[in-house]
């Protein structure tokens, strides 16, 4: 008996796509038309003649510069202004921030143990 058929394998990548065709020869161009013939161009007329120009006349003499007038006095100088009152005095600044507590002295030394007292008398049996 012949077995069951394997699994067909996966389909391979696809090939890199072919060159691009050659592109076709150009047409040839049309002749180009030929250019009219430019018009004539008209005669241009004559210039009229220039008139004569006048005689300029006589300047006048220049007349004589008077007198520099006095010069005027001085006016008085004012009064000088009363001084403004003088501005109210500033609030009071704020309190300055308390110093730092000074370091603790050291212990001092402990005295002498005291002197024992005497033993009482032993009382009588």
């Amino acid at each position: 008996v012949t077995g069951a058929t394997g699994v067909t394998g996966a389909t391979g990548e696809t090939g890199a796509t072919g060159a691009t065709g050659v592109t076709g020869a150009t047409g040839v161009t049309g002749v180009t038309g030929a250019t009219g013939i430019t018009g004539v161009t008209g005669v241009t007329g004559a210039t009229g003649v220039t008139g004569v120009t006048g005689v300029t006349g006589v300047t006048g003499a220049t007349g004589i510069t008077g007198a520099t007038g006095a010069t005027g006095e001085t006016g008085v100088t004012g009064a000088t202004g009363i001084t403004g009152a003088t501005g109210a005095t500033g609030a009071t600044g704020a309190t300055g921030v308390t110093g730092v507590t000074g370091v603790t002295g050291e212990t001092g030394v402990t005295g002498a143990t005291g002197i024992t007292g005497a033993t009482g008398a032993t009382g009588e049996t």
